[in-house]
């Protein structure tokens, strides 16, 4: 009786942990991004808005998620891919881990930008990591989904990141801290 159990307790985490994997392989496979996909990105988030144009030609580099996935259930999380644009080019290949707690629910994909605004901070990004705490209101607005930034703590306060191109719905209020280095 026991061994039957144990064997059949044991083909079931065998099997979820397949399906763990693949999972994981189908997020990683949705995240991917190209170096047009970047350009587009930054050419969009000029156009639409001026402010953007004017903290464009200010900061040293950008670090570009032209799709970033978020969902939340009190406790959750954020992913990206992108790139580290330096000048016009890309330099490095960026990945954005994050986590939140907060009365949070539901899930969204997005594009972010994070503007560099001075050399070492960009040269902290290139030779490790930038770890940043913010809080985040997501809210709907005329239909569409709204997030506003507030609270942004980072060394020097020298990244300003704009969150656009929302789509599904994410609805609260939370606490969150992002993890960003590069993708090896």
């Amino acid at each position: 009786m026991y061994q039957t159990l144990f064997l059949l307790v044991g083909l079931i985490v065998v099997t979820s942990c397949s399906e763990l994997n693949r999972t994981k392989d189908d997020l990683t496979q949705n995240a991917q991004v190209y170096a047009e996909d970047a350009f587009n990105t930054l050419e969009y988030a000029k156009s639409f808005n001026h402010q953007n144009s004017d903290i464009h030609e200010r900061s040293v580099a950008q670090i570009v998620f032209p799709k970033a996935v978020k969902g939340s259930f009190i406790f959750g999380g954020n992913y990206a891919e992108g790139y580290l644009v330096e000048n016009g080019q890309i330099i490095d290949q960026i990945r954005m881990i994050g986590g939140n707690i907060g009365p949070n629910i539901g899930g969204q994909s997005y594009s972010q930008i994070t503007y560099i605004m001075d050399p070492g901070t960009l040269f902290e990004i290139q030779t490790g990591q930038k770890f940043s705490l913010k809080g985040t209101a997501s809210y709907a607005k005329s239909g569409q989904s709204m997030t506003d930034i507030f609270g942004q703590i980072s060394d020097g306060q020298s990244l300003i990141t704009v969150i656009f191109n929302q789509s599904g719905y994410l609805a609260g209020i939370s606490f969150e801290g992002t993890y960003i280095s590069l993708k090896k």
